[in-house]
This record gives structure tokens, C-alpha cells and sequence, in this order.
């Protein structure tokens, strides 16, 4: 009974308004402010893209450039590409932002290559292709193109043949096969390491009994993006040509941004969300170590 006549002595007493009032500006006060997430928003995710856009576009030309120096006719630098299959056109190219290109200046080729005149020719020999696709870059500009081998070097532009690396000092083979394939990493350890991270990511949800949510819209687009960039530069390296470094690098970043914009429309757990963004950074590290490295 007293507790009812409380109640009842409370809805009798007088409204006091200021203290009403005092009490909601202090709540106002107190309201967490919307911070605007740039990235997160439309416009931030379509400026992002065209950034990129922009950028790859940037990249994709200057590749192409090539800067003419004083004249000269000493060797600037010799870049070297070991060539697997006889069906393709010559694909070296004068620079080590392309994948497979290496830098082989050392001081056997540089003499060879500064002395090729000298060599004798040889009658023409039933190419096949060569272990070695070889651009020679001069200070004023000017490049040749060679392919050596064990039997032959071919020198691509004026269609003249020379003996191969099996008739000269063991040195110039030793420079190429060192270029290419010293203080490199297994390139088979980089599916194990990932199929490592896939898995150790699955034991912790598992044990932590976390369920993960159904594949949404955004994840369907994503996977179906990232299937044909990964298939498009597949087709392009085996039939078309080299990769240039930024620009795949370019292409990988727009890749895990694009898992991520996939992954935050399909999840609100923040763990989850924590544990996702870890997986694409180590990915995304695992194979821009082996691009550069193996």
C-alpha cells in the first residue's frame, strides 16, 4: 500500500519544466556525432575506382615510353627473359617492371655483347627458341633483340646466327642461370601459404562457433569480377605478352578492395569483419612477396 501512495504523492507533485529541459540538452549533448565513413560512402567507393582506373591507365602508358639519351654506343644494360614456349613471339622487354625480367649487366655479357662483331657466324640452325630472350639497351636509345641458347645466339633483328653459350666461357651461363633463379622463394609455397591462412581462419571460427552468413548479391559480383580479372590475366600471360609490375600490383589492391566492399555488405558481426580484413592484408602481402621475390 505505501508503494501505491508513492506513486500516487508523485503524479500529484508539480512538474518541474526547467529541470526537464536542463536534462534533454544534456542528452543532446551527449548523442555520439555521425562521422561520415569517405570510403564507405558511394561516392567515395566510385572516386576510389576511378583512381584506379586512372592510375592503371597512367602506369599502362609510361610502360611504353622509352627515353633517348646522349649518344653513345656503350651498353647501358642488358635485361634477359628465360623463355618457355617455341609458339610465341619474342616477349623480353627492356625493363625489370616486367614480370620474369631480370637484370643481367654483368661484366662477361657486357663484354660478349660489346665484342659481338667479332664472333664468327654460323649457318642457320633448326630453331626451335631459345633458353634466353636478351635485350640489349645502349645509352643513345637503341635496343637489340637476341636469343641464346646453348647451340646458337640469334640475333633477332638482322637475322644473323653466332655460336651459343655451349661454345663459350661457363661464366656467361652461370650470370643468366643465376639472374634468374638465385635468392628466389619456391613459388610453391605461396598456394600452401594461403591454403594455410584459409584453413587456420576456418579453425578459429570453428572453435569460437561463429557463423558466418550466406552468400549475398555484392559476394556473387565480387566472385564473379575476380574470376575473370584472374582468368583475363592468365590468357594475357600465356598468349599475349609480360606483365608489367604496377600495373599488376594496381589490379591485385582493386581486387582485395573489392572482396572487402563485398564482404562489408554481407556482414555485421565485428569480429568477423576484424578477422576478414587480416585475411585479404596477409593475402594481398603473400603474393606481392612472391611476385617480387619468386
Amino acid at each position: 500500500m505505501k508503494l501505491e501512495e508513492n506513486f500516487q504523492q508523485l503524479q500529484n507533485h508539480p512538474v518541474n519544466e526547467q529541470l526537464q529541459h536542463n536534462i534533454r540538452m544534456k542528452l543532446d549533448d551527449k548523442k555520439p556525432q555521425k562521422q561520415w565513413n569517405w570510403l564507405g560512402s558511394r561516392l567515395g567507393e566510385f572516386s576510389f575506382v576511378l583512381l584506379l582506373i586512372a592510375l592503371g591507365s597512367f602506369l599502362l602508358f609510361t610502360s611504353l615510353q622509352h627515353t633517348q639519351q646522349a649518344a653513345s654506343n656503350s651498353i647501358q644494360a642488358i635485361y634477359s627473359y628465360q623463355s618457355e614456349d617455341s609458339d610465341l613471339a619474342f616477349r623480353a622487354k627492356p625493363s625489370t617492371n616486367y614480370i620474369g625480367m631480370e637484370n643481367v649487366t654483368t661484366e662477361s655479357l657486357v663484354s660478349l655483347f660489346e665484342n659481338i662483331n667479332e664472333l664468327p657466324t654460323i649457318s642457320p640452325t633448326s630453331k626451335m627458341y631459345g633458353d634466353y630472350e636478351i635485350i640489349i639497351v645502349y645509352e643513345d636509345g637503341e635496343q637489340r633483340r637476341f636469343e641464346f641458347d646453348s647451340t646458337y645466339l640469334y640475333d633477332v633483328d638482322k637475322k644473323v646466327f653466332y655460336p651459343g653459350y655451349g661454345e663459350m666461357p661457363a661464366m656467361i651461363y652461370s650470370d643468366l642461370f643465376a639472374a634468374h633463379h638465385s635468392n628466389k622463394l619456391p613459388i610453391y609455397l605461396m598456394p600452401l601459404l594461403i591454403l594455410a591462412l584459409i584453413g587456420g581462419i576456418s579453425v578459429f571460427y570453428n572453435r569460437r562457433k561463429i557463423e558466418l552468413p550466406q552468400k549475398n548479391k555484392s559476394q556473387n559480383i565480387a566472385i564473379a569480377i575476380y574470376t575473370v580479372t584472374v582468368l583475363t590475366v592468365f590468357y594475357y600471360v600465356y598468349n599475349i605478352g609480360l606483365l608489367y609490375f604496377p600495373l599488376l600490383l594496381l589490379i591485385i589492391l582493386a581486387l582485395a578492395y573489392l572482396m572487402w566492399w563485398a564482404i562489408k555488405r554481407a556482414v555485421t558481426n565485428p569480429l568477423i569483419l576484424r578477422v576478414e580484413k587480416i585475411r585479404i592484408i596477409a593475402l594481398v602481402i603473400i603474393v606481392v612477396v612472391f611476385l617480387i621475390w619468386g
